[in-house]
């Protein structure tokens, strides 16, 4: 029975690998630089298996000890289909800690007539590759920056509204960016202000507006997105993990090369 509970696990485990990488889920629990040693793994998991419950010649003690082995299994199974919600987020935000709390905080520059703007070609267009380095940027952005105010700007993301370090007023507009895996999970984005009484914490959104600069109770600068054009998007479609940029392009950054961000 020890041996075969062994073999047994060990196909299960396998299966489950193999289930995650055929139908792509492995990109919701491990980051791309990680998932390649789950792949390696699935044929050795096999054929450890199929010997533990045919061979014969293996033996093996059962230890209470080896029932832990069923714990990743029981929590993978717990974690539904893996993705994480906002109000996981409001604990474990990344780039927005230790900023604005309040509206009055923010001192807005002079606004420009909305009409004015063009969307038909986006300053910002941000795309998954780029979410980390710009959502650090813009959070943390150097005294150069101010040349990009008034740029137009496009994301995708969910919302959230509930976290402290979010002014009244505002919202945040992001995801979760993992470096190895969703336990290290935190959420990345850009504060974006609109009427909240038209936005939703979890739902998704793709907006378009123009960026702006304020100062934080500390004097810190921040840059901020005044929404123009919003829409709610299916979540199902959209990725929900970023990666630092690194993870993209083999390495190469191209995502933010392009944007040639002075520092």
């Amino acid at each position: 029975m020890s041996k075969r509970y062994l073999g047994i696990i060990c196909l299960l485990y396998s299966g489950i690998f193999a289930y995650v990488v055929i139908f792509d889920k492995l990109k919701l629990f491990l980051a791309p630089r990680m998932q390649i040693y789950i792949k390696l793994s699935i044929i050795p998991m096999l054929l450890i298996g199929l010997i533990m419950l045919f061979n014969n010649k293996v033996s093996y003690k059962f230890k209470i000890s080896d029932l832990i082995l069923l714990l990743p299994i029981i929590l993978l199974i717990l974690s539904g289909d893996g993705r994480l919600t906002s109000s996981f987020a409001s604990n474990r935000t990344v780039n927005l800690k230790n900023r604005t709390k309040t509206e009055e905080e923010i001192q807005e520059i002079e606004e420009t007539d909305i009409n004015t703007y063009d969307f038909t070609t986006i300053d910002f267009d941000i795309t998954d590759a780029s979410y980390s380095g710009l959502s650090g940027y813009f959070n943390n952005p150097p005294t150069s920056a101010k040349k990009y105010i008034d740029n137009t700007i496009k994301i995708k993301g969910f919302a959230l509204k509930e976290a402290s370090n979010i002014p009244n007023g505002y919202f945040a507009i992001g995801k979760y960016e993992i470096s190895c895996c969703a336990a290290d999970a935190g959420f990345i984005g850009f504060i974006a202000k609109y009427d909240n009484t038209k936005i939703e914490s979890d739902k998704w959104y793709e907006i378009e507006g123009v960026i702006k600069k304020g100062k934080d109770a500390d004097n810190y600068d921040i840059l901020y997105i005044k929404v123009i054009n919003i829409k709610e998007i299916n979540a199902e479609k959209e990725e929900q993990y970023v990666y630092p940029c690194y993870a993209y392009d083999n390495g190469r950054c191209e995502a933010m090369s392009k944007y040639n961000l002075e520092y």
